[in-house]
C-alpha cells in the first residue's frame, strides 16, 4: 500500500495494482471521528436525483400482483423453491416484481411527498434498476428487452427481439424461466453521499438480490447469478452504453430466474452480440439539472467489474423449514416492512427470539437468498447484545462461515459458547450501548433497539481472489440485512441498516493488527418510534388483478 507521503507525488496510483487501488478507495471512504470520507458536506435540494427512471417513448405494458393474503407460510420461503415451478407467464413475472422491487406505500408530510419500497435503500434514495430479458413464452408480446419502472408497476419496452434473435434467446435458456439484470445509477447516492456511494449501491444491489430471491421462491423458482458473462459486457446487454444518458448507469449483474438448474448454462456469444446490437426505444429521463463529478467513485466501479469467471454449482440441498412463526403469512411482512428512524430505547426480546433471528442468517438454514452467488459466506457477525432477557449484555460473534474462534483478536475476548447448536461466542460482558451509538457515528438508534449488529469481513481473503470480490461483501452484507429486517417485522418490531459508522474504531475495539477483517454494514432492531406527522397511502391507486382462467 501507498503511503500518505506517496500519495502526494504525481502519478502514485499508477503505480499500484489493482488490489492495491481497491484498498485505496476503501480507506479513501471510511468515517473517522475526526473526519467524515469526502462528500459534499450539505445537501442541495434542487439537484436531488428524481427516484424513479422513465424511458419516455417506450410501450409500457401493465402489470398484476395478487391480494397480499393470498400468500405462502413465512418460514417456508427461506428452506428453497416450492416443490412445482409456476408456469412463466404475465401474472407470475408481474407477482415477482411486485413481492421484490414495487412500491409498498407513499408517504406524505408537510406538503412533500415520497415512495417507500419492498427493497430498501440507503437513505430511500434507490440507485438500483431492473432490466428483464424474456423470452416469447413469458408475455403475449413476444421477445423483449424491458425496464420494470415501480412508479407504476409496469415493464417499459426497450426492445422486441427479432424472430433470429427470439429464437437463440429461447434455445440458450432452460425453459421457464428469463434473466434479469441489476444495474446502478450511483449519482442517486453520490448526491448525499459522495464517495462513500459505491458502498452504499452495492448494500442496496444486496438488499434488492435478496427480495428477489425470496420473491421467486414463492413461485418456486430459483435465483442465481451467471457469473459467465463480463460484467463490461452487460452494458450493451441492457442498453446502458447509449447515448441519452445524462447520469451514468452501471450494470451490476445478471441472473437467471426460473426453475432450478443443476448448474449455470452458456450464453452464446452471438446471441450477446446481437442483443448489444438491436434497436432500442425509449430515451432515457433525465435526473438532476446538475451532475457531480466523484473520481474515486467511478474508478473503483471500473477496477471491480468482474470478469467472465468459471461456472460453478448451482445445487443447494433446501434448508431446514424452521417453524419459528406458525401460521404467519409472507407477503404482508414483505410490503409491510419499513426502515425505523428512531427505537424507543426501552423494549427487550427473549434470547429465544434473537437465537432464531441468528439461525435465520446462516447460509446453511437460508439457500433463500445466500445460495444465489454460488459462494461461501465471507461475512460474519458481531453482536451488540442490549435488551435481550436470558441473554447477558456484552458483545457476541457469530461465526457464519467456518465455526472457529477468530485469531488476530483481542487477547482478553472469553470465545465462549453462548448456545448449543450455533455458532454463537460470547466476547465480552457488559453495557455496550454507548460504545454501539458511537461507533455508528454517535447515532442513538444503534443503543436504543435490543439489539445492533457490525457485519464484518473476511477482507484480505476475499480481494486475493480478484478486485471483482468487493463489492461481492457489501452485497452479502445487503442480503443479511434483508433477512435481517424481514425477521424483526415477522417479530412484530422494526430494523434499520446503518452504513455511517467509524470503521477503523471498530477494528480498534478488537484490536486488530490487519485487515483480515474489515467492517461493512451496520445494523440495529428494536421497537421503533414512528413520526406521526406522516400520513400513509396505498403504494398503487387500483388493484391489479390477473384475470381468472
Amino acid at each position: 500500500m501507498c503511503s500518505t507521503a506517496c500519495r502526494g507525488r504525481p502519478g502514485w496510483r499508477r503505480r499500484l495494482n489493482k488490489e492495491q487501488q481497491v484498498r485505496a478507495y476503501h480507506e479513501l471512504s471510511k468515517h473517522q471521528p475526526q473526519r467524515y470520507a469526502p462528500g459534499p458536506g450539505q445537501l442541495d435540494w434542487a439537484t436531488q436525483p428524481a427516484a424513479f427512471r422513465r424511458y419516455e417513448g417506450a410501450r409500457l405494458i401493465e402489470l398484476w400482483h395478487r391480494p397480499q393474503e393470498e400468500s405462502p407460510s413465512y418460514d417456508s420461503a427461506f428452506a428453497g423453491p416450492a416443490a412445482t415451478p409456476a408456469p412463466l407467464n404475465r401474472a407470475s413475472l408481474s407477482q415477482v416484481l411486485y413481492d421484490s422491487l414495487a412500491l409498498s406505500a407513499w408517504k406524505e408530510s408537510g406538503g412533500n411527498r415520497w415512495a417507500l419500497r419492498v427493497n430498501p435503500s440507503s437513505g430511500n434514495l434507490h440507485p438500483t434498476e431492473a432490466y428483464l430479458l424474456l423470452p416469447s413464452e413469458a408475455l403475449e408480446d413476444g421477445a423483449l428487452l424491458a425496464h420494470y419502472a415501480p412508479d407504476v408497476h409496469a415493464l417499459e419496452v426497450r426492445a422486441e427481439l427479432a424472430e433470429p434473435l427470439a429464437r437463440q434467446l429461447a434455445a440458450a435458456l432452460p425453459a421457464g424461466g428469463f434473466l434479469l439484470g441489476l444495474s446502478s445509477i450511483p449519482w442517486r447516492e453520490a448526491w448525499k453521499y459522495g464517495e462513500r456511494a459505491y458502498r452504499y449501491c452495492q448494500h442496496d444491489l444486496g438488499h434488492a438480490l435478496a427480495a428477489l430471491a425470496i420473491a421467486a421462491s414463492i413461485q418456486g423458482w430459483q435465483v442465481r447469478l451467471l457469473r459467465g458473462v463480463a460484467e463490461l459486457r452487460l452494458d450493451a446487454l441492457l442498453g446502458l452504453d447509449r447515448p441519452g444518458f445524462h447520469e451514468a448507469e452501471w450494470a451490476d449483474c445478471l441472473l437467471w430466474i426460473g426453475p432450478a438448474q443443476a448448474e449455470e448454462f452458456p450464453l452464446p456469444a452471438a446471441l450477446l452480440d446481437g442483443l448489444a446490437a438491436q434497436d432500442l426505444s425509449g430515451q432515457p429521463n433525465r435526473l438532476s439539472r446538475e451532475y457531480r463529478q466523484w473520481p474515486e467513485l467511478e474508478r473503483v466501479h471500473a477496477l471491480c467489474r468482474a470478469p467472465a469467471l468459471p461456472a460453478v454449482p448451482w445445487h443447494a440441498e433446501a434448508g431446514l423449514v424452521a417453524v419459528d412463526n406458525p401460521g404467519l403469512p409472507l407477503r404482508p411482512i414483505l410490503h409491510r416492512r419499513r426502515s425505523a428512524q428512531s427505537m424507543d430505547g426501552r423494549s427487550g426480546i427473549q434470547a429465544e427470539l434473537l437465537f432464531a433471528w441468528l439461525r435465520r442468517v446462516l447460509p446453511a438454514n437460508a439457500p433463500v437468498p445466500f445460495a444465489l452467488a454460488g459462494e461461501p459466506a465471507q461475512v460474519d457477525l458481531l453482536l451488540f447484545v442490549h435488551r435481550v432477557q436470558g441473554l447477558d449484555p456484552g458483545l457476541y460473534w457469530l461465526a457464519r462461515g467456518d465455526d472457529q474462534a477468530q485469531p488476530g483478536m483481542r487477547g482478553d475476548f472469553l470465545w465462549q459458547r453462548a448456545h448449543p447448536q450455533l455458532p454463537l461466542y460470547r466476547l465480552l460482558t457488559g453495557d455496550a450501548r454507548g460504545l454501539s451509538a458511537f461507533l455508528s457515528c454517535g447515532q442513538d438508534i444503534a443503543s436504543d433497539g435490543c439489539v445492533a449488529v457490525a457485519m464484518l469481513a473476511r477482507f484480505d481473503q476475499a480481494l486475493a481472489q480478484g478486485p471483482w470480490q468487493y463489492p461481492q461483501l457489501y452485497r452479502e452484507c445487503g442480503q443479511i440485512g434483508q433477512v435481517l429486517y424481514l425477521e424483526a417485522e415477522a417479530a412484530g418490531l422494526s430494523a434499520t441498516g446503518i452504513g455511517c459508522f467509524f470503521d477503523d474504531s471498530l477494528h480498534e475495539l478488537l484490536e486488530l493488527a490487519d485487515s483480515r477483517w474489515q467492517s461493512l454494514y451496520h445494523f440495529t432492531i428494536g421497537r421503533a418510534v414512528w413520526d406521526e406527522r406522516l400520513s400513509s397511502q396505498p403504494a398503487y391507486i387500483e388493484p391489479r388483478i390477473p384475470p381468472q382462467p
